[in-house]
Order: C-alpha cells, then structure tokens, then sequence
C-alpha cells in the first residue's frame, strides 16, 4: 500500500508489517509548516494501524530542517503583527503534536536523520525509538540565533546529557557531526549513508526484523562500526556549565572558553536565558514529554511578542547579513520577571488530557 498523506508532505509505502516513509518537502529541506504537521498527525495513525516498524527519513538532502517560519512571515513587510504572531503560535502548537504523535506511535519507528537534521526537525528524530545518524548528518538547534527557544522535547532530551552538554548546544545553536551526536547519545547508531538503501531492502524482506530486540542486533552486527575519532566533553567545559546561575558560566565561559562564549552572546540574550530555565526545570523535575511540550508552548507564546523574533529573522532572510541587533544586548541585562513570565501556563490547550 502506497499512502501520500492528504498535503503530499509524507510518502508512506507499507507491506508486510513495514512502513518505509519520507518527508517531501525537498526544495525546502524538509522544513516544516501546518500542512506537514498535518500530515504527520494522519500518517502516524496510519502507522499504528498497520505497520509493527516504521523507517522515517527524509527525501534530498535533509532529514528536516526545521520550523519553516520563512513560510509563516511575510518578512519583507518587516512587521511584526498580530497575525503573524498567530501562526507562529498555530504552527508551534500543531508541530508540539505532531512530535507527541511520533514519540508514542505503537509501530516501532527508526529515523535516519541522514543530512540537515535541526530546530523541531530534529525533535521528530530524537524521539524515535531508534535514531541512526549518518557521515552526511548535521545536527543543531538554533532556535536563539532567531529569537525563540529550543523545542520539540529537546530541551527535555539535552537535560540528559552528560557533563551539561545539552545547555550548551540549545544556548549555542552549535552544529554538530553524527560523530558527536553518537557519543552524546543524541544517535544510536553512526552508520555510512551509503548502507542505508541495503538496510531498508533487509527490512523489507527479513520479516524477523519485527521487534526492537532483533533490530537492534542487525543493526549492531551488520551496520555499527567502532569510530576512530572519540568525542567527550572536556571535564573543565562540563564544569563551567554546571556552576549555578547563567551569569556566572557565561563569566567563566568568557576567561575560559572564549570562542564558545561568543556563539552563546550573538544569540538573542533573552531566549538564551529562557532556554536555560527550561533546561533546569527539565532536569530539576525530571518533566514527561507531554509536560515539556506544554512548557516550551508557553514560552513560544511570550517570545513570539518580543521584537527579537522579527530581528533574527530579518536578519537571517532579509538583510542576510546576520548581525542582529537583539534586545537586550546582553545576558546580564535580561529582566528576570520577564523570564519567570515565560513559564506561566498557555490559555490554549494543547492536549486533550
């Protein structure tokens, strides 16, 4: 069975227990506005009807790219207005479903994030019960270089990092190699691109790869090779960013790690900061999923009325300069009231429960 998903934005082909399924929006890398959440939200119910495995990737050079918030503003009105805002939030709401909707499917589903995988793109990557990255995979949220904060259950997932790594990439928006990713365990498995169209024809016709047991075996014995190159995180970096306010591992950073230090402060400070206050909630209060999800629509709400979100992106598609000029300029002078603000509950329901 063939199934293109109503806004041709997912291809699923399942036979014998098997959905093998693509995001279709190559020309924009995969990015993602209301009609792929739709059709993501369809497809997923598809999958648990009739498929025990699931193979997600994405069709040319990306697994997704992320929110397509290029689609969402008319940038070059450079205004920010109520309308905007709305589908910002819309968009927000319907892609935080659409990562739920993955992340609890009943087929078991495998993501190759093969090629750019970044933003709420990503988030549909790392929730999989299986996450294969390739040579050709680059990771990054780079939600503060725009001026809103990491979501899709990241900050949930990076909370989980070693040595606070996780607090770093989500402030950051640092692009990271499939290298890396596996050693920080964002990806199970590292295996060459060039194996991945053996590895779906094996799932197709191996119809003991039917439990996640006998998954992960194959893919181990078969695909998994040990990397020359390790990746651990510097103890004295872990150590930085494990000291107890924002101010004070960005004072550190600055003497310390001066060029990871100028990533963090060329990004919006304001979402910088709310980004680190969700990443300490989540690893304080150990969240569900479900109840990040709720938290991080909540402070897209009160990020998207901030006038950071417009400049980040005038400067990314307009003015294609990138040099933002973000308000406030600096991460000492955020407003602290402002931030506890972004964590007060969303008057919309995202969930039904």
């Amino acid at each position: 069975m063939r199934h293109f998903a109503s806004n041709n934005c997912l291809i699923s082909k399942i036979k014998d227990g098997l959905a093998t399924a693509h995001f279709n929006r190559p020309e924009k890398l995969n990015a993602v506005h209301l009609e792929m959440c739709e059709d993501i939200l369809e497809s997923t119910k598809l999958w648990n009807e009739h498929a025990i495995v699931t193979i997600l990737q994405g069709n040319g050079r990306a697994f997704s790219v992320g929110g397509d918030l290029k689609h969402v503003f008319n940038i070059s009105q450079r205004k920010n207005d109520e309308s905007n805002v709305s589908k910002v939030g819309h968009l927000g709401d319907e892609a935080k479903k659409a990562v739920y909707a993955m992340s609890s499917t009943k087929s078991i589903l495998l993501t190759i994030m093969n090629g750019y995988t970044m933003g709420i793109g990503a988030g549909f990557g790392i929730h999989s019960h299986f996450r294969i990255a390739t040579e050709n995979t680059i990771f990054a949220m780079p939600e503060c270089k725009v001026g809103i904060v990491p979501d899709g259950g990241c900050g949930l997932y990076f909370s989980k990092m070693p040595q606070n790594f996780g607090l770093y990439l989500g402030m950051s928006g640092e692009q990271i190699d499939g290298i890396k990713m596996a050693h920080l365990g964002i990806a199970d498995f590292l295996i060459e691109s060039s194996c991945l169209p053996e590895i779906e024809e094996e799932f197709e016709h191996a119809h003991f790869l039917r439990d996640k047991e006998s998954i992960e075996e194959f893919l181990l014995q078969r695909y998994c090779k040990k990397n020359k190159t390790e990746f651990n995180v510097p103890k004295q970096f872990g150590n930085v960013l494990s000291l107890q306010s924002l101010p004070s591992i960005m004072s550190a950073m600055d003497a310390q790690f001066p060029q990871q230090a100028a990533l963090i402060r060329k990004n919006s400070s304001f979402t910088v900061y709310a980004f680190y206050e969700s990443f300490m909630k989540n690893k304080n209060s150990k969240l569900s999923l479900k109840d990040n999800l709720k938290m991080e629509q909540s402070i897209l709400d009160k990020v998207v009325m901030r006038p950071d979100l417009v400049e980040g992106l005038k400067s990314l598609f307009v003015d294609r300069s990138y040099i933002p000029k973000f308000n406030p300029r600096t991460i000492e002078e955020v407003n602290l009231e402002e931030i506890q603000k972004c964590f007060e509950p969303c008057s919309r329901k995202l969930f039904d429960d």
